[in-house]
């Protein structure tokens, strides 16, 4: 639970505005009588609603005794109730109860969660591209204490109130706020920079060196523009097909010296020469003068001619060349 600035509690059956802040530890309790019943201070109460009751503070309390005496903490924070102000509202309120000592006091909490920080990343980014930007971005916040919280029965929602963006520096500030119920909001201030996004493809599953990348090992995730390099892989057509060349984790940027190609065809191998057209195709016969992976250019020798001749590997023992005089010459 955190501290802070406490509001103070506002007692409404007695008019009365009382400070809380907070006591040294309790060393004993107290207790006092209303109807024939015992009434103890308690030690800690956890709220879950926005009100402060008679009840929370005292254990024993007849119903007809309880009533509302303030407003609970904040979401996720705590408040003291000590003894004097305890003393104050038994008397306000009828209660046969005063304090063995002036070291009682009641530790009031209230339950809350979190409002994720992506949640106010998500919601920044939605309005900057609503307003000024046409691309995809990713903001970083800067705050190093941005902490709020909601009651624990509701779901968190971040509205931006309002934002202004630097286009020089790609900075942002912007005033955002997360109802917390009762027409209640709490409002902070976010500062952070802004930056192009780029979608590049990662692998769905672990890859040993030399596994072959098919293409339904892929998958998309988004990326800071400014964290690629010359040597990041932005599309499949550089991984499909490829041999990993050292172990590519799932989800990790692949960089494109991670992988190299398979070799489909090796010098001295007899290969298929393959002309096609709309209208024809033509096969030879041929021996490869080098090797060639997959789009790769390499000399061909053909069998029946003698020749050496430039073709595209397609295939495992399959080059495709350029034109039929050029393939049988």
């Amino acid at each position: 639970m955190t501290g802070g600035l406490l509001k103070p509690l506002t007692f409404l059956s007695a008019g009365l505005l009382l400070a809380i802040s907070v006591g040294l530890p309790q060393s004993a309790s107290a207790a006092g009588r209303v109807a024939g019943q015992t009434v103890f201070a308690n030690d800690t109460v956890m709220l879950r609603s926005d009100a402060l009751m008679l009840s929370d503070l005292f254990s024993g309390l007849p119903a007809e005794k309880d009533a509302r005496v303030g407003d609970a903490p904040l979401p996720g924070e705590d408040l003291v109730v000590r003894a004097g102000t305890l003393e104050r509202l038994a008397e306000a309120h009828g209660i046969d109860w005063s304090p063995s000592s002036g070291r009682v006091r009641v530790i009031v909490e209230r339950e809350g969660r979190t409002v994720p920080l992506q949640l106010v990343r998500t919601a920044i980014e939605e309005r900057l591209v609503e307003d000024y930007i046409a691309d995809r971005v990713e903001v970083d916040i800067t705050n190093r204490r941005l902490t709020m919280m909601v009651p624990s029965d509701m779901e968190p929602e971040v509205k931006v109130e309002s934002l202004d963006y630097n286009s020089r520096n790609q900075r942002f500030a912007a005033l955002i706020s997360v109802p917390i119920g009762n027409e209640k909001s709490l409002r902070a201030k976010v500062q952070g920079e802004v930056h192009a996004v780029i979608e590049v493809p990662v692998l769905n599953r672990h890859a040993s060196p030399g596994e072959t990348i098919r293409e339904n090992d892929i998958v998309w995730t988004d990326m800071q523009a400014r964290r690629s390099n010359h040597n990041t892989v932005t599309s499949a057509d550089q991984i499909v097909g490829m041999s990993v060349r050292r172990p590519i984790s799932a989800g990790r940027v692949i960089r494109r010296t991670d992988v190299v190609p398979i070799r489909l065809i090796r010098k001295g191998d007899l290969v298929t020469m393959v002309f096609s057209t709309s209208m024809m195709t033509l096969t030879l016969r041929g021996q490869a003068l080098e090797d060639g992976a997959r789009r790769d250019s390499i000399r061909v020798k053909n069998l029946s001619s003698g020749k050496t001749v430039v073709g595209s590997v397609t295939d495992a023992g399959i080059v495709s060349v350029a034109g039929p005089r050029i393939a049988m010459n």
